[in-house]
């Protein structure tokens, strides 16, 4: 279990450095909300289309590595092309395909297959 664990942190930190490093603020974004939501699922707390991110505009500013001004601006911008929906710390997506498209988005790294 111990090795386990430490392959699944270690290939997060590895994305989460190409995360920040190689993609747009809003490919970002989609990507760690789907990491979420991904995550989220395996423990029963995704609903439908919807899930919990309580988390303020300055927390997701310093998770992207951006100014919470500009979490603002690309929050914005992903609700005016109707892929997700923020309503109280509730994030609901409009449109998966676009929503995994923007993200590029590959669970693999996350190791949640019950044979590993």
């Amino acid at each position: 279990m111990f090795w386990r664990d430490t392959l699944i942190d270690s290939a997060m930190f590895r994305e989460w450095i190409v995360n920040v490093g190689q993609r747009p603020a809003p490919a970002r974004l989609a990507h760690v909300m789907i990491e979420l939501r991904e995550r989220l699922r395996l423990i029963g707390r995704v609903e439908g289309d919807s899930f919990e991110m309580p988390l303020t505009q300055e927390q997701i500013g310093e998770a992207l590595g951006i100014t919470a001004v500009h979490a603002n601006r690309v929050i914005k911008q992903v609700r005016q092309e109707g892929i997700v929906e923020f309503n109280r710390g509730r994030v609901t997506v409009l449109d998966e395909r676009k929503f995994q498209e923007l993200a590029d988005f590959d669970g693999r790294y996350l190791h949640q297959s019950p044979t590993l």
